[in-house]
């Protein structure tokens, strides 16, 4: 299993953090890129990572290759070879190959050593390895040759969190028992798990010691095992969420003119290394910015001064203004306490000494009834490019789609080309939106004819890709789909019906042409058109509507307006940047 012992002894400056951690991120070696002759053609050598994977015999092993984040959308082989340079493959009852990791089902002390996992693209071929260390335990009391180190903290609340949980997305039926040297633990006042996690409450340094937990699992048919220790220390140092204590949201009147000075006042209770920083910031134009550290400008912070205290610590930090000027008053100046614990923050405004209420009264009623009409002016003509355009400035707002379960953004579904009908829509899809949608702005489609497996049945092609899908795309013409053969195929796709009839997913319609008799449509169709409307890549494109299809390469210029292609970025999934954090509350 992939550990790591890692101890720190020695105190450290302010500038030096102390980390124990149980689970690193891959660290290649530093070599020299080499080319050499393997199978048909010559792979770039990264060497071997300096991560190891750790085992005891007869445990199930998983060795996963360290290219692949490489490679997050293009199309690759991946082929595995041991130490002898022979390829790995499944003919031996005990491994198996799933996906891009090897399996050791039960591995043995003959079975260590280095495996190298080699990436072919179209065009390239990289390669590197991976090694694996298999030992006897011999440990009496279940400690196994390998374990990593978890730190928590004595007098609260704390957690262990297992190594195995990078593998949770790899089996099936996964489940994770925690043992105290070799004792199992049963949830009470003291312990409760959640899936990866071990909570102890009240931590006591009789806490302290060899925790194990076991990965049981699934797998082809048959109940497999892979266990990890970790050796737990119980420190006495504890740091507690900052407290900003002043300022709170106050209003403050000053003098054009005046100098002005306040200061940010920080508590943070506990013992242990401070790690909080304090500094001033001020809201310009919808952006943050932050407030200079130059003494020199007018509206400077000061750096900051910290103190102990009876319980803990008390950080000061002063905002500084020289000279009061017009454009400070009304701004937003705010002080935050940032720390892994939290981000308190404390804000003041500043506002003239003795202001004309009733021009401010004008004046605010004013602004307000101007941003409103404004707004809803924006909102109303511009909601597709303000949305746009917020996804792209700030993707951190929305949550990023990874580990949703999800494959693609969206099932792209059209009628298959039926005798006498029009083919716009295979043209389309097959062409004209892949080249914008995946080439362009990167989304990834799953096309019916394209991306599925010959010889696999329609229906289950749907199904399986359906629930693979964030969005379902349904391109038609006037002769596509108002046909009896094409509602015939609609219906017979038993996953898209039941997408566009049960409301299982977002549905976008895509009409490429003008619809004269709505009434031809299928029912589904036209029930989710009148509730939703439709795409129509035939507006202000005159060229659409008198296309005569002579010219392939007129078919794979013509595209519709630049507003169409933003209203299906529009309705495509939002590719955030922001995680979803669980936190265990107490």
């Amino acid at each position: 299993m992939r550990v790591w012992r890692i101890r720190a002894d020695q105190d450290m400056g302010r500038s030096s953090l102390i980390f124990l951690v149980t689970v690193l991120w891959p660290v290649k070696c530093v070599v020299i890129s080499t080319k050499e002759p393997l199978g048909s053609g010559s792979c770039t050598d990264y060497g071997q990572v300096f991560e190891r994977t750790y085992s005891i015999p007869g445990e199930v092993v998983i060795l996963e290759c360290p290219l692949l984040h490489n490679f997050p959308d293009t199309p690759y082989n991946v082929t595995w070879y041991d130490e002898r340079g022979s390829e790995i493959t499944e003919l031996e009852q005990s491994v198996m190959l799933k996906k891009t990791q090897v399996w050791f089902f039960s591995v043995t002390m003959q079975q260590q050593g280095k495996y190298t996992c080699e990436v072919r693209t179209v065009n390239e071929c990289y390669k590197q390895a991976t090694g694996l260390v298999v030992t006897e335990m011999t440990s009496e009391n279940c400690v196994r040759p390998q374990w990593g180190v978890q730190r928590i903290s004595a007098h609260v609340n704390d957690l262990l969190v297992c190594p195995l949980r990078r593998y949770l997305e790899s089996v099936d039926s996964p489940s994770i028992q925690w043992y105290k040297n070799c004792e199992l633990l049963q949830e009470d006042e003291k312990f409760a798990s959640n899936k990866d996690m071990l909570y102890i409450r009240k931590v006591h340094h009789d806490d302290a010691g060899f925790y194990t937990c076991k990965l049981t699992f699934r797998l082809a048919g048959v109940i497999r095992e892979i266990a990890e220790t970790i050796e737990c220390d119980v420190k006495d140092e504890y740091l507690m969420k900052p407290r900003v204590i002043e300022p709170v949201n106050e209003i403050i009147k000053v003098e054009r003119g005046s100098s002005f000075r306040k200061d940010c006042v920080v508590e943070v209770h506990g013992k242990g290394i401070l790690l909080v920083e304090v500094f001033w910031k001020v809201l310009l134009e919808s952006k943050a910015q932050f407030i200079s550290l130059n003494t020199s400008h007018r509206v400077h912070q000061e750096p900051m001064n910290e103190s102990r205290t009876e319980n803990g610590y008390r950080i000061v930090r002063t905002l500084s203004v020289s000279a009061v000027s017009e454009e400070d008053f009304y701004l937003n100046f705010t002080c935050l306490a940032s720390s892994s614990r939290g981000h308190p923050t404390g804000q003041i405004t500043l506002v003239p000494a003795d202001p004309n209420l009733l021009l401010l009264l004008g004046l605010l009623l004013g602004s307000v009834a101007l941003l409103f009409v404004t707004g809803v002016l924006l909102c109303t003509t511009f909601k597709v490019e303000l949305a746009l355009s917020v996804r792209t400035v700030f993707p951190f707002l929305y949550k990023t789609t990874d580990g949703d379960g999800k494959q693609y953004d969206a099932y792209i579904a059209y009628p298959r080309v039926l005798e006498g009908s029009s083919k716009k829509a295979e043209i389309f899809a097959m062409s004209t939106l892949p080249q914008v949608l995946e080439g362009q702005y990167g989304y990834k489609l799953f096309i019916l004819g394209r991306d599925g497996l010959p010889g696999e049945a329609v229906v289950d092609v749907v199904q399986d890709a359906l629930s693979r899908c964030r969005r379902l795309l349904l391109l038609y013409t006037a002769s596509s789909l108002c046909s009896p053969e094409a509602q015939d195929w609609a219906e017979q796709q038993t996953g898209l019906y039941q997408a566009l009839v049960e409301d299982s997913m977002s549905v976008v319609l895509l009409e490429l042409e003008e619809i004269r008799q709505p009434l031809r449509l299928p029912h589904a169709v036209r029930l989710l058109k009148d509730k939703q409307g439709a795409l129509q890549a035939w507006k202000r494109r005159k060229r659409w509507a008198f296309w005569d299809g002579k010219s392939e390469e007129r078919v794979t210029s013509l595209e519709p307006s630049a507003r169409f292609w933003r209203e299906v970025r529009y309705h495509m999934p939002v590719r955030g940047k922001a995680k979803q954090r669980n936190w265990f509350s107490f």
